[in-house]
């Protein structure tokens, strides 16, 4: 204790930046906790952290097997959020690749193919990837209602074993 109480006797800008930064933590932890948007620090009820509270109820997630009935009877509008390069090499049959890393370029031309009333089904690559829940937010600002995510993505359906379309990755054949 006497050393920390001479470290601020001896460095006094030191003591008002601690306590500046301790202020600002404390401060920004309130506005998030009252701000609808702000972020949890607790896992969600689907084990997600990050995804903003607003979007939860409005970004519904689904397994593989849900998204599998919805593919089966053609209901839904699957999307594909991955990169150009990995959709090519392969994806669900039918999607449609909207690349979230590239949406400034490719929404222009790809909004037609995606219809207001239609029930879209967003993927990405899996666990960790946030690309369709981002691809989601922007939808939603757009005025699309009828959204659902993959959980786990296009590594819980090829996990499942559900159809795939393959194309060889040599660019000869």
């Amino acid at each position: 204790m006497q050393i920390l109480v001479r470290l601020l006797t001896t460095f006094p800008q030191a003591a008002r930046a601690a306590a500046l930064l301790a202020a600002a933590l404390v401060l920004s932890a309130a506005c998030n906790a009252v701000n609808p948007l702000g972020i949890p620090w607790l896992p969600s009820a689907g084990g997600h952290v990050g995804i903003p509270r607003a979007y939860e109820s409005r970004l519904p997630e689904i397994n593989a097997a849900e998204a599998f009935a919805l593919y089966q009877p053609e209901e839904a509008v699957f999307v594909d959020s991955r990169d150009r390069e990995d959709y090519e090499r392969d994806h669900i049959p039918g999607a449609i690749n909207v690349p979230m890393r590239e949406w400034a370029e490719v929404w222009p031309e790809k909004e037609s193919q995606l219809p207001r009333e239609a029930l879209l089904v967003l993927y990405c690559y899996g666990a960790h990837c946030g690309l369709s829940t981002r691809q989601g937010k922007w939808l939603l600002a757009l005025g699309y209602s009828n959204l659902r995510v993959l959980d786990y993505g296009w590594s819980e359906w090829t996990k499942a074993g559900y159809p795939t379309v393959q194309h060889p990755s040599d660019g000869g054949t």
